[in-house]
């Protein structure tokens, strides 16, 4: 390529550029040939340079294949890892954008592309995933199967995993025997299948894969325990209120008549709510200090019945000058 001129701007850099090449492959016969057509303008945006944009007027040839028996007659020149057909970018900032668009997706790779002068949007970065060769997974000799929702309730599939890599095999477009049971016959490889207790993926392990062996997933196996021994725990739960033998704690327990079998829990221990409204009551039904002071003393039999507080009377003022109170008789 050649350069014929450049313009430098505050945001973006413009470069008029023009291939040298004396031949061009031609894509229907993959002879090269060299006879020009005509010329004409495209427009590609490439990478950025120093935070600016970049935007390359390319000078295209087109040129008439020679190959009479060639279903082409004219075809444009492609340079090498800079153009492809009918892209607006080069292969370069195609690749940038798609990486962004594999590690951030498409709202947050479209941010940070803007900020990195590559300006876009989401669907272009969607665009760019979904154009990705699907790459191939090989063989499969231990497989897992499970459902998940498109929309819950109404409509699943089925997704298929290689438990040596736990990465996605394939996607299953329900979740039915017989499409399982189809692609387990074009995949023979298969020899263990680690499956949840769906009648379904049970019926398509034993018509697509006779040989293989099923087993249940880890997951599973400690969600049905778990059940299990909730549903026996529930039957059993009048036996589990006898209060255990805790030692020194079982001795300091509340020892009265309505600490009984409804105040203690499955392990014999009081229950807060139980022990937290008996201390309430305590608080509000024990005699206040002041009547505790000024209640009657204790007597014996010797003694006379006094009153244990006795108030003052009043004092009384004379008629003398001074007003000074007189002492109580």
């Amino acid at each position: 390529m050649e350069v014929e001129e450049m313009v430098l701007g505050d945001s973006e850099v413009r470069l008029a550029v023009r291939s040298v090449a004396a031949s061009a492959v031609c894509p229907g016969c993959e002879r090269r040939s060299s006879r020009l057509h005509c010329y004409y303008r495209r427009r590609l945006a490439d990478r950025p340079v120093a935070g600016r944009r970049v935007r390359l007027d390319l000078r295209v040839r087109r040129l008439v294949c020679g190959n009479d028996q060639c279903d082409r007659r004219t075809f444009a020149e492609q340079i090498p890892a800079l153009t492809s057909r009918h892209a607006r970018r080069t292969t370069a900032l195609t690749a940038q954008l798609t990486d962004i668009a594999l590690f951030l997706g498409g709202r947050a790779g479209a941010r940070i592309s803007g900020r990195l002068a590559m300006t876009t949007c989401r669907d272009t970065l969607l665009r760019l995933i979904r154009a990705l060769p699907v790459p191939s997974s090989g063989l499969v000799p231990r497989l897992g199967v499970d459902e998940f929702a498109i929309r819950r309730g109404r409509t699943y599939a089925t997704v298929l995993v290689d438990m040596d890599t736990h990465r996605p095999v394939d996607v299953l477009a329900d979740r039915a025997a017989n499409t399982f049971a189809t692609w387990l016959r074009d995949h023979p490889e298969v020899r263990t299948i680690c499956r949840d207790r769906a009648g379904s993926f049970r019926d398509g392990a034993r018509t697509g894969a006779p040989q293989a062996q099923q087993v249940a997933d880890a997951w599973h196996l400690l969600h049905n325990l778990a059940e299990a021994v909730e549903r026996v725990v529930g039957r059993h739960r009048a036996d589990l209120r006898e209060p255990l033998d805790l030692g020194e704690e079982r001795d300091e327990m509340p020892r009265s008549g309505a600490a009984g079998s409804n105040e203690l829990d499955v392990h014999g221990r009081p229950r807060p709510l139980v022990a937290r409204t008996r201390e309430r009551h305590q608080q509000i039904h024990e005699p206040s200090s002041a009547a505790t002071a000024c209640g009657p003393s204790p007597v014996n039999s010797a003694s006379v019945a006094a009153p244990s507080c006795v108030s003052p009377e009043p004092p009384t003022w004379s008629n003398s000058s001074s007003r000074r109170p007189t002492a109580p008789a």
